[in-house]
């Protein structure tokens, strides 16, 4: 499979990408996409449509859809050179959470709505998993959303937190607790929403790195309609593992961690280890550099394989654990490597332009602590590896 996963048409979509990214993002782009900064929305947006207009938001959905009716390669293709690109504008909750869930799962009418909106570029979605006291473990969860048989509505209370991109998003997917006194997996809904809606008010987190991607998202007496329901009523558990699976490829990962690599390389035939020998001349450099690049193209496999066994079977499988854990970790790694080589020209406070590559790498690690914590923790994911994927005992 992965020898001829790529075709000549899949080299020749990169390549269109890269022009039109090129086009879009300012030159000498070297930014990690942060939406709640407002330039980085707005070009966000740019993107978006730019994207939607050669219906690449979503190139393997169907063109019914606004799709490009292409192999799940391009999906790959897009997902990994947006990463590397720094881009912003790659809507990973519509279009590899909650965009293949509705595929599966969602009713005639839900499919064109949802997914055509979508890929027209002109929503931007959340997740409204984690609460206060239910993260990893999700089936702990206490949001109740309670069913009126008469008005067919759901009523939602409950606090998400947690919630990247929230203080942003006009769309959120939600479980919630529908049935009373349910327990665990049981009685659980998935619904979708406008955050609109009068009730949900929205209070920005800041992070580790000084941005506000977070967000506590309070739901009181939020209303909405059953047609929001994806899937049936009280049965919601199978559709949110079963979009976690689609979220854990880790392909973004892969992409950021061979830019920073790349970037590190770069950096590292422009500057001396000391008044004899440029850093990129080092041994040491050349091994430890060596090293990584196995064990990122080894991720990188991994992830292509977890995003292709899911695109040809519905089952839940395990490779989409094994790629998230392998993506986060050696995306950490390198950036772990390249503070070590950067260390003596770190500050948290620098304003000197020529230090921006080094300042990008520090906020990057700090940001990307959550990695190994967000979509189940690594430690939640090797459980799921040895109970599902190997039938061990808990």
């Amino acid at each position: 499979m992965l020898d001829t996963m790529f075709s000549e048409d899949d080299v020749i979509f990169k390549k269109e990408l890269n022009s039109l990214l090129d086009k879009l993002l300012p030159i000498n782009w070297d930014h990690y996409p942060d939406e709640t900064d407002d330039f980085h929305w707005e070009l966000s947006k740019k993107i978006k449509l730019s994207l939607s207009i050669n219906n690449w938001i979503a190139p393997s959905w169907p063109k019914e859809y606004g799709g490009g009716g292409k192999e799940v390669t391009k999906a790959i293709i897009l997902s990994e050179t947006m990463a590397y690109r720094m881009s912003p504008g790659n809507d990973r909750f519509a279009t590899r959470m909650i965009g293949p869930t509705i595929l599966k799962y969602g009713t005639s009418l839900q499919k064109k709505k949802i997914l055509s909106e979508i890929t027209s570029g002109k929503v931007q979605w959340c997740q409204g998993y984690s609460e206060p006291n239910s993260g990893s473990d999700l089936a702990s969860i206490t949001t109740k959303g309670d069913y009126n048989e008469e008005t067919e509505t759901i009523t939602i209370n409950g606090t998400k937190i947690w919630t990247t991109l929230a203080n942003r998003a006009n769309r959120m997917f939600i479980l919630v607790r529908s049935l009373p006194g349910s327990k665990r997996h049981q009685g659980l809904t998935f619904v979708v929403l406008d955050m609109n809606n009068k009730g949900i008010t929205v209070n920005p987190i800041k992070n580790i790195a000084g941005k506000f991607s977070f967000n506590e998202v309070v739901l009181k007496d939020v209303k909405i309609s059953s047609e929001n329901i994806i899937g049936k009523l009280h049965e919601g558990w199978k559709i949110a593992l079963d979009l976690l699976n689609f979220e854990r490829s880790g392909i973004d990962y892969i992409g950021w961690a061979e830019r920073c690599l790349d970037d590190l390389i770069s950096y590292s035939k422009k500057n001396r280890l000391n008044k004899y020998e440029m850093i990129f001349d080092s041994g040491t450099f050349k091994k430890s550099v060596a090293i990584l690049k196995a064990d990122l193209e080894s991720a990188k496999i991994m992830t292509y394989k977890a995003i292709w066994k899911k695109s040809v079977s519905d089952d839940i499988h395990m490779e989409p654990s094994m790629s998230k854990i392998l993506a986060t970790e050696i995306n950490n790694k390198v950036h772990d490597y390249a503070l070590e080589i950067l260390k003596d020209k770190i500050g948290f406070i620098d304003e000197d332009p020529q230090n921006n590559f080094v300042q990008r790498i520090l906020n990057h690690r700090l940001f990307f602590v959550s990695g190994g914590i967000l979509a189940g923790t690594n430690e939640i994911q090797k459980n799921i590896i040895a109970q599902r994927g190997l039938g061990l005992p808990k």
